[in-house]
Protein backbone atom coordinates (compact mmCIF):
# COMPACT_ATOMS: atom_id res chain seq x y z
CA UNK A 1 0.00 0.00 0.00
CA UNK A 2 1.36 3.43 -0.69
CA UNK A 3 1.39 7.02 0.63
CA UNK A 4 -2.11 8.06 1.13
CA UNK A 5 -2.80 11.33 -1.38
CA UNK A 6 -3.66 14.47 0.26
CA UNK A 7 -5.09 17.74 -1.85
CA UNK A 8 -3.39 20.80 -1.36
CA UNK A 9 -6.08 21.88 0.91
CA UNK A 10 -5.70 19.24 3.79
CA UNK A 11 -2.61 17.71 3.39
CA UNK A 12 -1.28 17.61 6.87
CA UNK A 13 2.38 17.99 6.47
CA UNK A 14 5.44 16.46 7.98
CA UNK A 15 3.88 16.53 11.58
CA UNK A 16 2.43 12.88 12.83
CA UNK A 17 1.17 14.57 16.05
CA UNK A 18 -0.87 17.21 14.14
CA UNK A 19 -2.42 14.75 11.47
CA UNK A 20 -3.20 12.18 14.04
CA UNK A 21 -5.22 15.00 16.35
CA UNK A 22 -7.10 15.98 13.12
CA UNK A 23 -8.40 12.52 12.20
CA UNK A 24 -9.58 11.99 15.61
CA UNK A 25 -6.52 9.44 16.49
CA UNK A 26 -5.24 11.43 19.89
CA UNK A 27 -6.27 10.05 22.72
CA UNK A 28 -8.19 12.27 25.09
CA UNK A 29 -6.30 14.59 27.56
CA UNK A 30 -8.92 14.19 30.32
CA UNK A 31 -8.67 11.55 33.48
CA UNK A 32 -7.10 11.00 36.49
CA UNK A 33 -3.66 9.87 37.42
CA UNK A 34 -4.98 8.85 40.97
CA UNK A 35 -4.78 5.20 39.80
CA UNK A 36 -1.69 5.66 37.46
CA UNK A 37 1.35 3.53 38.15
CA UNK A 38 4.62 5.57 37.55
CA UNK A 39 7.75 4.94 36.17
CA UNK A 40 11.03 5.82 37.36
CA UNK A 41 14.07 5.84 37.46
CA UNK A 42 16.52 6.70 33.53
CA UNK A 43 20.01 8.02 33.84
CA UNK A 44 21.80 9.30 30.41
CA UNK A 45 25.96 9.20 30.58
CA UNK A 46 27.83 11.09 27.39
CA UNK A 47 31.22 9.14 26.63
CA UNK A 48 33.77 10.28 23.75
CA UNK A 49 32.10 8.02 20.80
CA UNK A 50 28.37 8.35 22.25
CA UNK A 51 25.69 8.11 24.93
CA UNK A 52 24.85 5.60 27.65
CA UNK A 53 21.46 5.21 28.89
CA UNK A 54 20.47 3.34 32.08
CA UNK A 55 16.49 2.92 33.20
CA UNK A 56 15.22 0.81 36.01
CA UNK A 57 12.33 -1.45 35.70
CA UNK A 58 9.71 -0.74 37.89
CA UNK A 59 6.01 0.91 37.84
CA UNK A 60 5.27 2.28 41.32
CA UNK A 61 1.61 3.18 42.38
CA UNK A 62 0.59 3.01 45.84
CA UNK A 63 2.48 -0.14 45.81
CA UNK A 64 4.39 -1.89 43.29
CA UNK A 65 2.90 -2.43 39.97
CA UNK A 66 5.40 -3.98 37.76
CA UNK A 67 8.66 -4.56 38.08
CA UNK A 68 9.29 -5.63 34.28
CA UNK A 69 8.74 -2.07 32.61
CA UNK A 70 10.69 -1.27 29.49
CA UNK A 71 11.44 2.54 29.88
CA UNK A 72 14.01 3.78 27.04
CA UNK A 73 12.98 2.22 23.60
CA UNK A 74 14.64 3.44 20.21
CA UNK A 75 12.90 6.39 18.70
CA UNK A 76 14.79 5.56 15.48
CA UNK A 77 17.93 3.64 14.35
CA UNK A 78 19.91 7.05 15.97
CA UNK A 79 17.51 8.28 18.75
CA UNK A 80 16.20 6.96 22.63
CA UNK A 81 13.87 7.94 23.70
CA UNK A 82 13.01 7.40 27.89
CA UNK A 83 10.29 8.18 29.89
CA UNK A 84 9.38 8.69 33.77
CA UNK A 85 6.27 10.13 35.12
CA UNK A 86 2.98 8.21 34.21
CA UNK A 87 4.00 5.10 32.82
CA UNK A 88 0.94 4.62 30.42
CA UNK A 89 0.48 8.04 28.97
CA UNK A 90 4.40 7.77 28.88
CA UNK A 91 4.94 4.71 26.70
CA UNK A 92 2.14 5.93 24.51
CA UNK A 93 4.47 8.89 24.08
CA UNK A 94 7.13 6.78 22.62
CA UNK A 95 5.31 5.40 19.71
CA UNK A 96 3.79 9.07 19.34
CA UNK A 97 7.72 9.92 18.51
CA UNK A 98 8.63 6.29 17.08
CA UNK A 99 5.35 7.49 14.62
CA UNK A 100 6.06 10.89 14.21
CA UNK A 101 9.79 10.77 13.32
CA UNK A 102 8.90 8.00 10.59
CA UNK A 103 6.37 10.34 9.22
CA UNK A 104 8.21 13.03 8.98
CA UNK A 105 11.06 11.26 7.44
CA UNK A 106 8.22 9.79 4.35
CA UNK A 107 6.79 12.84 4.35
CA UNK A 108 9.46 15.10 3.00
CA UNK A 109 11.90 12.56 2.05
CA UNK A 110 14.62 13.54 4.58
CA UNK A 111 15.09 12.76 8.54
CA UNK A 112 14.92 14.83 10.91
CA UNK A 113 18.13 16.56 12.87
CA UNK A 114 18.78 14.95 16.22
CA UNK A 115 18.18 18.95 17.52
CA UNK A 116 14.82 18.51 15.58
CA UNK A 117 13.43 15.65 16.78
CA UNK A 118 14.15 17.10 20.39
CA UNK A 119 12.09 20.39 19.41
CA UNK A 120 9.82 18.19 17.67
CA UNK A 121 8.65 17.17 21.21
CA UNK A 122 8.57 20.23 23.69
CA UNK A 123 4.83 20.99 21.92
CA UNK A 124 3.66 17.53 22.57
CA UNK A 125 5.25 17.49 26.34
CA UNK A 126 3.36 20.83 26.43
CA UNK A 127 0.31 20.09 25.86
CA UNK A 128 0.08 17.21 27.46
CA UNK A 129 1.38 18.04 31.17
CA UNK A 130 -0.38 21.46 30.72
CA UNK A 131 -3.96 19.73 30.38
CA UNK A 132 -3.91 16.46 32.21
CA UNK A 133 -2.73 15.47 35.49
CA UNK A 134 -0.99 12.33 33.71
CA UNK A 135 2.44 14.15 33.90
CA UNK A 136 5.28 12.84 31.40
CA UNK A 137 9.06 13.97 31.43
CA UNK A 138 10.92 12.01 28.54
CA UNK A 139 14.51 12.29 28.43
CA UNK A 140 16.05 12.24 24.34
CA UNK A 141 19.33 11.08 23.65
CA UNK A 142 21.12 10.01 20.42
CA UNK A 143 24.05 10.63 18.22
CA UNK A 144 24.47 13.39 15.70
CA UNK A 145 25.08 12.69 12.49
CA UNK A 146 25.80 15.88 11.30
CA UNK A 147 28.40 16.76 14.68
CA UNK A 148 29.26 13.12 14.69
CA UNK A 149 28.72 12.63 18.90
CA UNK A 150 26.73 11.89 21.43
CA UNK A 151 23.76 14.56 22.69
CA UNK A 152 21.62 14.49 25.57
CA UNK A 153 18.39 16.53 25.88
CA UNK A 154 16.07 16.79 28.90
CA UNK A 155 12.66 18.59 29.60
CA UNK A 156 10.55 20.44 32.12
CA UNK A 157 7.24 20.17 32.53
CA UNK A 158 5.69 22.50 30.33
CA UNK A 159 8.06 21.26 27.26
CA UNK A 160 11.35 23.40 27.94
CA UNK A 161 13.97 21.45 26.07
CA UNK A 162 17.51 21.53 27.41
CA UNK A 163 20.77 20.16 26.19
CA UNK A 164 23.06 18.23 28.30
CA UNK A 165 26.30 18.54 27.64
CA UNK A 166 27.98 15.50 30.29
CA UNK A 167 24.95 13.77 31.77
CA UNK A 168 21.43 13.89 32.71
CA UNK A 169 18.66 12.03 34.86
CA UNK A 170 15.07 11.93 35.13
CA UNK A 171 12.66 10.26 37.69
CA UNK A 172 12.11 10.33 41.80
CA UNK A 173 15.39 8.62 42.38
CA UNK A 174 17.33 11.67 40.47
CA UNK A 175 18.69 13.05 43.39
CA UNK A 176 20.83 9.87 44.59
CA UNK A 177 21.48 8.97 41.03
CA UNK A 178 22.54 12.62 40.07
CA UNK A 179 25.06 12.92 43.21
CA UNK A 180 27.07 9.69 42.02
CA UNK A 181 27.18 10.95 37.95
CA UNK A 182 28.26 14.52 39.51
CA UNK A 183 31.06 12.53 41.53
CA UNK A 184 32.17 10.02 38.57
CA UNK A 185 31.85 12.00 35.77
CA UNK A 186 34.76 13.13 33.49
CA UNK A 187 34.99 14.42 30.03
CA UNK A 188 37.10 11.83 28.72
CA UNK A 189 34.92 8.74 30.05
CA UNK A 190 35.27 5.96 27.29
CA UNK A 191 32.08 3.26 26.88
CA UNK A 192 33.09 0.78 29.74
CA UNK A 193 33.55 3.96 32.06
CA UNK A 194 29.97 5.17 31.26
CA UNK A 195 28.50 1.70 31.64
CA UNK A 196 30.12 1.60 34.93
CA UNK A 197 28.74 5.38 36.34
CA UNK A 198 25.81 4.61 34.87
CA UNK A 199 24.72 1.33 36.60
CA UNK A 200 26.09 2.68 39.73
CA UNK A 201 24.53 5.52 39.54
CA UNK A 202 21.07 3.66 38.94
CA UNK A 203 22.40 1.15 41.96
CA UNK A 204 22.28 4.31 43.99
CA UNK A 205 18.94 5.26 43.23
CA UNK A 206 17.48 1.82 43.76
CA UNK A 207 19.10 1.85 47.10
CA UNK A 208 17.57 4.87 48.38
CA UNK A 209 14.50 5.72 46.73
CA UNK A 210 11.77 3.20 47.69
CA UNK A 211 10.05 3.63 43.92
CA UNK A 212 13.28 2.90 41.69
CA UNK A 213 13.67 -0.87 41.47
CA UNK A 214 17.30 -1.84 41.27
CA UNK A 215 18.90 -5.17 40.08
CA UNK A 216 16.26 -7.80 41.59
CA UNK A 217 18.66 -10.47 41.90
CA UNK A 218 15.82 -13.04 43.31
CA UNK A 219 13.63 -12.88 40.07
CA UNK A 220 16.91 -11.96 37.82
CA UNK A 221 15.56 -8.83 36.65
CA UNK A 222 17.93 -6.27 36.11
CA UNK A 223 17.52 -2.64 34.92
CA UNK A 224 18.10 -1.42 30.91
CA UNK A 225 21.15 -0.48 29.60
CA UNK A 226 21.88 1.16 26.50
CA UNK A 227 24.51 2.40 24.14
CA UNK A 228 23.53 5.43 21.25
CA UNK A 229 26.88 5.44 18.75
CA UNK A 230 27.55 5.63 15.31
CA UNK A 231 26.48 2.50 15.00
CA UNK A 232 23.23 3.18 16.18
CA UNK A 233 20.80 2.42 19.29
CA UNK A 234 22.22 -1.15 21.12
CA UNK A 235 20.41 -2.73 23.76
CA UNK A 236 23.21 -4.78 26.09
CA UNK A 237 22.56 -8.68 26.64
CA UNK A 238 20.91 -9.57 29.80
CA UNK A 239 23.61 -11.33 30.73
CA UNK A 240 26.13 -8.32 30.79
CA UNK A 241 23.40 -6.09 32.49
CA UNK A 242 23.74 -8.89 35.14
CA UNK A 243 27.46 -9.35 35.79
CA UNK A 244 28.03 -5.53 36.03
CA UNK A 245 25.12 -4.98 38.26
CA UNK A 246 26.71 -8.24 40.37
CA UNK A 247 30.15 -6.86 40.42
CA UNK A 248 28.45 -3.76 42.42
CA UNK A 249 26.78 -5.28 44.58
CA UNK A 250 29.48 -8.20 45.64
CA UNK A 251 31.53 -4.67 46.16
CA UNK A 252 28.79 -3.49 48.99
CA UNK A 253 28.49 -6.48 50.37
CA UNK A 254 32.05 -6.94 51.13
CA UNK A 255 31.95 -3.52 52.53
CA UNK A 256 28.59 -4.29 54.58
CA UNK A 257 26.57 -1.40 52.71
CA UNK A 258 29.14 1.13 53.02
CA UNK A 259 29.84 2.90 49.64
CA UNK A 260 33.45 3.43 51.28
CA UNK A 261 36.23 5.99 50.06
CA UNK A 262 36.37 4.84 46.49
CA UNK A 263 32.89 5.91 44.40
CA UNK A 264 33.84 2.66 42.65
Amino acid sequence: MGLPLFSAHDDPGPSFYHYARGAGLSTSSSGSDAASPHATTVVAVRYDHGVVMVGDRQATGSYIASRDVRKIEAADRFTALAISGTAARGMEFIRMAQLSFEHYEKMTDTALSLEGKANYLSPIIQRNNLSTPLIVLPLLAGWDQSHERGRIFEYDGAGGCYERFDFSTIGSGSPFAESTLRLGYAADLDLEGALDLGALALYEAGDNDPSTGGPDFVRNLFPMMVTISSAGFHELAHEQVAERFRVINERRTRSGGVAGGSLR
